[in-house]
């Protein structure tokens, strides 16, 4: 009886999920293996319109809290395949020749469209106009500024009551593709511009502009951060495909540092961030290459700049997102080493079948431990990684010309509806979300629609970017009685 009893024993214990002895009783976990970040969840889509177009949508986070997002209006992310004509209303309904914007109260739960005053219908502003390229910044006081272009000009509208309504709007900043704005201090905002790598600057809330700096060989070449470690003066942005540029005196000269040394990239905007403490981080994220790629031979990588050596680390992070071809990433950074990478990703014997994936890190650039026995070891980055889309979000080829898709000769490989990016942020309690378009949704017929639609995808579960949340303020009295605000 002793003897049974002793071999069942581990069985039993085993059954039971209880540790065996040996196992965990009398080993300790490994030197670092706390660094690992809470695994990282999504819940479900929230279609924030099913009427409206939704490319490359950009988000912002209010003093208030809530949570706004704007998207391009469709007119060159249009699928000219017959079948989609059916679905034309989300395109053509309300119409304006301006960006589409949506803001929500509830933590992204519903969502409320943005246009004229009272009748939340139309367009956003009296004196903005353009169909494409929105991007969000806001400023230290609450104000928050949007972007849009038609090919011709470029425009910057505002905000005033925390994206309830858009009162100011400049209709010709210059001209040009691709804005990007950052916001400073109170009234402050900066502008880049993608042709002649235009960066501008306005210290009256976006109603003049200050040309700072043109065709800098050594300036960024998309989207720009304040520096936080000189705030009043700082910025940073992205420097070619492996690089970053840092500037001291507001955008007038800048100083480039290459050598990120990240893998492959699938990336027309460099995709930069920077935390509160300063460091810098890229991510790359590639392996798709168009519509005849049947092989899964993606990966996503990521590294950092130290500014104190102002060297960015030796070799390149592997980001374990699996087997597949990757896409569009996008970073985004919060407290000290708190950062998030996104892109799109499709799976192996499903090459056209494309989901958004998402992957946290609490220790980007490296973290030096003490072990059990005494011993230091440096423990890089350290990730979580989530299928947050769960369902693909785009059924078919995705086109990589830009604008030349549309004169492609088939209608699946000319799909642009995506448009070339979409967005990773987090709300005011530091939690993580995403936007990005959808093109799943069927038209009236059953047939594909000519845009795609915008979502929102919140995550449910993981590690929050910011160790204490924002302090948010009431929400303002709208602009609607107060134009001048």
């Amino acid at each position: 009886m002793v003897r049974r009893r002793v071999v069942l024993l581990p069985a039993l214990m085993i059954a039971a999920g209880l540790p065996l002895a040996g196992a965990a009783l009398g080993s300790a976990p490994a030197c670092g293996s706390e660094l690992k970040p809470p695994p990282l969840k999504f819940g479900n889509r929230v279609y924030i319109d099913k009427n409206r177009a939704g490319g490359e949508p950009v988000s912002v986070v209010a003093k208030d809290g809530s949570i706004s997002v704007s998207a391009h209006a469709g007119t060159t992310h249009i699928y000219k395949d017959p079948n989609a004509l059916p679905g034309a209303a989300d395109f053509l309904v309300g119409y304006s020749n301006e960006t589409l914007n949506w803001r929500s109260t509830d933590g992204g739960k519903t969502w409320a469209y943005v246009g004229m005053p009272v009748v939340n219908a139309g367009p956003h502003s009296a004196t903005s106009t353009g169909f494409s390229d929105p991007d969000y910044a806001i400023d230290a006081a609450g104000r928050i500024y949007n972007t849009e272009i038609d090919l011709a000009n470029v425009s910057v509208f505002s905000s005033g009551d925390d994206g309830q309504t858009y009162s100011r709007g400049n209709p010709e900043v210059t001209s040009g593709d691709r804005p990007w704005l950052t916001g400073g201090h109170e009234n402050e905002v900066y502008l880049y511009v993608n042709t002649d790598q235009q960066i501008w600057r306005s210290g009256d809330g976006g109603l003049t502009w200050t040309n700072q700096s043109l065709n800098n060989a050594a300036g960024p070449d998309a989207k720009m951060y304040i520096d936080p470690i000189h705030p009043k003066t700082g910025l940073i942005g992205p420097h070619n495909d492996q690089g970053v540029s840092i500037s001291a005196d507001q955008g007038k000269t800048w100083k480039a540092y290459d050598g990120a040394n990240t893998g492959k990239d699938v990336d027309f905007f460099g995709a930069v961030a920077v935390d509160k403490a300063g460091w810098v981080y890229r991510a790359a994220a590639g392996g798709y290459k168009g519509s005849s790629d049947k092989k899964a031979d993606g990966e996503v990588t990521f590294n950092y700049f130290n500014r104190t050596t102002k060297k960015w680390a030796d070799s390149a992070v592997s980001i374990p997102a699996g087997q597949g071809d990757m896409l569009w990433p996008w970073v985004v950074a919060g407290d000290d080493g708190r950062v998030a990478v996104a892109w799109l990703q499709s799976k192996p014997g499903h090459p056209t079948d494309f989901y958004m994936y998402v992957a946290q890190t609490l220790n980007a650039h490296g973290t030096t431990v003490t072990c059990a026995n005494g011993s230091k070891k440096f423990i890089g980055p350290q990730w979580s990684v989530a299928n947050a889309s769960h369902k693909p979000v785009h059924l078919g080829p995705i086109c990589l010309s830009g604008t030349a898709c549309n004169a492609s000769p088939t209608f699946p490989e000319g799909d642009r509806r995506l448009g070339d990016f979409y967005t990773i942020n987090y709300d005011k309690d530091g939690k993580l979300f995403i936007t990005g378009g959808d093109t799943t949704l069927l038209n009236p017929v059953g047939g594909p629609k000519p845009v795609g639609n915008p979502i929102f995808i919140a995550a449910t579960s993981g590690g929050k970017m910011i160790k204490h949340p924002m302090h948010t303020a009431k929400t303002r009295s709208s602009c609607t009685v107060n134009p001048a605000c």
